[in-house]
């Protein structure tokens, strides 16, 4: 059946087409590639402009963790004011009633700060600079971002 010289094509390995490159890529992939990136900035930049304004609530947050006297307690209270208060309004305000006035502190504690605001003897005691700490720290982490 077969003439002399006639071979039978190998069928195990058939022949194949030239794979195709992934490059270049269609232009749709460009456009979204380019797209996803510009998003990604976009989300990046604005990521960073949060952090950076919120630097005044990681700075007030370390310096809880420090003692003071309440002269300066009352210091960081007025530069946290006014970050969210108009500076006319903020800046009249010179005794330590008129500067807690916007801080939700208990009674006693706003009682003891304004009796020794501007005194010789003005540390308050461990158990109410432990208790003013965790009232400023849960104030600063409720304030609205700037």
């Amino acid at each position: 059946m077969l003439e002399k010289g006639f071979t039978v094509p190998v069928l195990a390995e058939p022949a194949l087409p030239p794979s195709s490159s992934w490059f270049p890529l269609p232009p749709g992939w460009l456009v979204l590639g380019s797209l996803l990136l510009v998003a990604l900035l976009i989300w990046l930049f604005f990521r960073t402009a949060r952090w950076r304004r919120n630097r005044w609530r990681r700075d007030a947050l370390f310096t809880l963790s420090s003692s003071q006297p309440v002269d300066s307690w009352l210091v960081l209270i007025k530069q946290v004011l006014l970050v969210h208060h108009p500076r006319e309004t903020i800046s009249h305000s010179l005794t330590a009633g008129s500067i807690l006035q916007y801080v939700p502190l208990d009674a006693t504690l706003h009682a003891a700060m304004c009796a020794k605001y501007c005194q010789r003897d003005n540390r308050l005691d461990a158990a109410e600079e432990t208790r003013l700490r965790q009232q400023l720290t849960q104030w600063l982490k409720e304030l609205p971002d700037v």
